[in-house]
């Protein structure tokens, strides 16, 4: 017989006390004999230790859940009427985030833990005193607001960085993600983390007239933790009821404090444990059909064509902390299409990865604010051009990815590690000229991309530190390809945090290095790229070297913020990019040359009110320089956002930019004046909760150029029925420029500007889109989604003027010859998927794909004949079979 002097923590709900200790005892327990003078103590942070003492009396006081080792097999059916239930202790007591903050929870819930060699079972039961379980269908991770919700949270190496979340709702949609970070997941540290990431795991749900029941098996073969004989893990449980807008959690943590996976509960009595089968193994096989315009005499496509492959993804498990993910001719044929847009600026465009490899785990790779790896580099469209002259060619769309590799996990002595490398084969291209001459031509390149990082947490999570490394290496035996591109590029940097005063403040930052080398014509590109112009005639601190080989960089910030506290928070930065940072071979950027600084002030208040739910208050001012000391930027937002009481909520902003120099506009020339303005944004949202609701966002911004910008968005979401959802998101974006840049040309007699014009002309620019999704449910293995986006973007431009001298804003009339750029653009993008997941980890996808497109040599907007122009274009269909087959062995 154990007894155990561990508070009950079911004493304030005398029905649930006496079950809990009924069965207790039949375990063999009599810690119910002990009672605590205060059940709350440590949990509502009434008590000092949670609020005023240190973070180590915070971690001691949290409450402490036990698994129990199962002896008999459990039958999965979302019940609980196995005698093995009955064996161990549930977690009874929980207190509510929302609506009243440390508040005994209204609902009874009940948590059950057990345990064996292959898996951790979880049962909860869920009381629902109105009768009321709110439950929708919906496909695998799909975040459905108007619907109650279970969810599990295990910080399986109880480092308090990161958790798995396992989540469920009635109907038995599961949703499994990776959250993490300090205060990541909201007070109760649970919520939307990075839902990519999809284990093989089992869940069972009922309802009945009193509430519902959840049973879930997670094998130990989906987690990663310590090859320690006697486990502790962090864990959280939460329960969301949508009857009374209620969340409540196991752990909690006043919403003043910061809270998160490091303050999750302690899980205790896991003895024994092993990580299961080691290797899972994901084979494929795809058919596809291509349906689309091909110009007549294309001696490569005759507008039907079919293919077919195979690959396959694995994960091994090479300890019980550590993983490797490789692919082999990895296939994204059922992801969605990018959105359309008509980019103007001298910027590339980002899209969001949707790529299932990269995306899963992609957090690990994070550093800060800086996108050293943007992995759309991975199998991106060759760079090479094409001879002049060429008529066809079978020049791919994307580079092939021939295998990659991923290795996660964490080390014995604590560091986090995440180490990708892929190999993308060399494309070619045959291209035919109009004399029906055949010719070859290199069009990428074989290249190798490294990425690794590594972050160790000190003090229980409140310091981390951490390193990261990229390199890119081509084999550029190409002689045209070498003059365009880098042969190799390499980045680094380490970064830290640090969490003091009970982890209400934190000091943070980071620093990284660059260096790219090449041919001399591919380091003139970058010197004279829209990230860092060179060439600018006006600038002495930089400078066009047409001899140079190779070019590194730096890039740094460091930064305080008050990240917890009743009311108050904010934070101040400073930061700065070298003009010769250069991390968009294996990376992202937009821009160098930059010094910054940034304060933020911020009054937030969560209490629920009468009127509010919660409001914060900001204000924000922040200023931009170049490495010349050129202030480039200075604005001041003053915003105030917040929930109603009855669930709708919005945001304000208003700020004021402040006159500046422009270092972009010229696209290489010399500074211009950069006026004043001001802008508006406004955001409001309806309570999500209901059949419908929608989402507004409008902005409009005017400076004293005389350009203008308006844009409108509306996001509709109807729920007719339980199973089915239609979204509606039109949106318009109007806009004036006063200055849209055309072109520069030389001119020895423009001594003004330094021996060139630098041609503008004002543009008047429409557009109009609307992305539609349909999403329909069958169960939760089986659904449909439908995504179209159709688009139509006209420029109407004016007459042409040059800039009149540097550091103005002043223009001259331009007395030369330009072509008409006037434009309209419409496109029509969309997708259908069917997904089912026939068995646990294996998936049948049905793809119809379809793009359409069209142009004319007008830029003014007529919606009539604008919107028939989306229709008219001869239609590119794509039909796509895939399926995979889990193995586990």
């Amino acid at each position: 017989m154990t007894i155990s002097h561990r508070k009950n923590r079911s004493a304030r709900n005398p029905a649930a006390f006496a079950r809990t200790c009924a069965r207790a005892l039949a375990a063999g327990a009599l810690y119910c004999l002990t009672l605590p003078a205060d059940p709350l103590a440590g949990q509502d942070g009434s008590d000092t230790r949670a609020t005023a003492g240190t973070r180590a009396d915070a971690h001691a006081a949290a409450p402490v859940a036990r698994a129990t080792r199962l002896e008999a097999a459990i039958n999965l059916d979302g019940r609980l009427d196995d005698a093995a239930w009955e064996m161990t202790v549930p977690v009874t007591e929980f207190y509510q985030t929302d609506p009243v903050d440390g508040a005994p929870a209204t609902e009874r819930t009940e948590v059950y833990i057990l345990y064996d060699d292959a898996a951790i079972y979880i049962g909860a039961r869920l009381w629902e005193s109105t009768g009321e379980v709110r439950k929708r269908l919906g496909r695998r991770d799909s975040f459905l607001m108007d619907s109650d919700w279970f969810y599990v949270m295990l910080d399986s190496y109880h480092d308090h960085q990161r958790a798995y979340q396992f989540s469920v709702n009635p109907a038995g949609v599961k949703r499994d993600e990776v959250t993490g970070g300090g205060g990541g997941g909201g007070p109760g540290g649970f919520g939307r983390g990075n839902a990519s990431w999809d284990a093989v795991w089992n869940v069972a749900t009922s309802v009945d007239a009193e509430g519902w029941t959840v049973e879930m098996r997670i094998p130990f073969s989906q987690l990663r933790f310590s090859n320690a004989t006697q486990q502790t893990w962090g864990i959280q449980f939460s329960r969301r009821a949508i009857s009374k807008e209620e969340t409540t959690v196991f752990a909690f943590t006043p919403k003043s404090q910061r809270g998160g996976v490091a303050r999750y509960g302690h899980l205790e009595g896991l003895e024994g444990i092993e990580p299961g089968r080691k290797m899972e193994l994901l084979p494929y096989t795809v058919a596809r059909a291509e349906y689309v315009s091909v110009s007549p005499g294309n001696p490569f496509r005759d507008g039907s064509d079919y293919f077919g492959g195979a690959g396959a993804d694995m994960k091994y498990r090479v300890t019980s902390s550590m993983t490797l993910d490789a692919t082999v001719n990895p296939d994204f044929g059922q992801v969605e299409a990018d959105p359309a847009v008509v980019n103007l600026t001298a910027f590339e465009t980002s899209f969001d990865e949707k790529r299932p490899f990269f995306i899963e785990g992609a957090d690990i790779f994070r550093f800060n604010e800086l996108r050293l790896f943007y992995s759309r580099r991975i199998g991106r469209a060759p760079q090479g051009s094409l001879p002049s002259g060429t008529a066809f060619s079978n020049r791919p769309d994307n580079s092939t990815i021939l295998a990659a590799g991923k290795l996660t996990g964490q080390t014995a002595n604590g560091w986090n590690i995440g180490l990708v490398e892929a190999l993308t084969a060399e494309e070619r291209a045959t291209t035919v000229d109009a004399n029906a001459q055949r010719g070859e031509t290199v069009v990428e390149p074989m290249t190798n991309y490294v990425v690794a990082r590594a972050e160790k947490n000190l003090r229980q999570g409140q310091s981390t530190f951490g390193a990261i490394a990229t390199a890119v290496n081509r084999s550029l035996d190409d002689a045209g390809l070498a003059k365009l591109i880098r042969s190799s590029a390499y980045a680094g940097g380490v970064d830290f945090s640090h969490q003091f005063l009970d982890r209400s403040w934190e000091v943070g930052g980071y620093m990284a290095y660059s260096r790219i080398h090449g041919s001399t014509d591919a380091l003139l590109r970058a010197q004279l790229s829209s990230a860092r112009y060179y060439q600018r005639p006006d600038a002495d601190y930089v400078s066009i070297d047409s001899a140079m080989t190779s070019m590194d960089g730096y890039a740094g910030r460091i930064e305080l913020r008050k990240v917890a506290g009743l009311h108050w928070r904010g934070e101040a930065n400073i930061s700065a990019v070298s003009p010769g940072f250069e991390i968009n071979d294996a990376g992202f950027q937009t821009a160098a040359d930059r010094v910054g600084a940034d304060l933020n002030i911020m009054y937030v208040e969560n209490r629920v009110g009468r009127t509010f739910r919660n409001y914060r208050i900001n204000l924000r001012n922040s200023s931009d320089w170049n490495h010349g000391w050129e202030r480039l930027a200075a604005r001041t937002t003053l915003s105030a956002g917040g929930q109603l009481a009855n669930y709708w909520g919005g945001n304000l902003s208003i700020t004021r930019q402040f006159e500046g120099y422009d270092d972009r506009l010229t696209r290489g020339g010399p500074l211009a004046l950069d006026p004043a303005g001001n802008s508006v944004d406004l955001r409001l949202n309806t309570d999500s909760r209901k059949q419908f609701s929608f989402n507004l966002e409008s902005r409009y911004s005017w400076g004293e150029s005389g350009s203008w910008n308006g844009n409108g968005s509306v996001r509709m979401t109807m729920r007719p029925a339980e199973n089915w959802s239609l979204t509606l998101g039109p949106r318009l974006n109007r806009s004036h420029s006063d200055a849209q840049y055309l072109f520069s040309i030389a001119d020895a007699t423009a001594a003004e500007t330094f021996g060139r014009r630098y041609v503008f002309a004002p543009i008047d620019q429409t557009t109009l889109s609307m992305e539609t999704r349909v999403n329909m449910n069958f169960t939760p293995d089986l659904s449909l989604e439908v995504w179209a986006q159709p688009f139509v973007s006209t420029g109407d431009f004016g007459d042409a003027k040059q800039l009149r001298a540097p550091r103005i804003y002043a223009f001259a009339p331009y007395t030369g010859t330009i072509s008409n750029r006037d434009f309209t653009r419409t496109s029509l993008r969309g997708n259908a998927v069917m997904r089912w997941e026939w068995r646990p980890g294996s998936t049948l996808f049905l793809v119809w794909q379809q793009q359409r497109s069209g142009s004319l040599a007008t830029g003014e907007f007529d919606f009539g004949r604008d919107t028939r122009g989306i229709f008219e274009g001869r239609p590119d269909n794509v039909f796509l079979v895939k399926m995979n087959y889990w193995l586990n062995f």
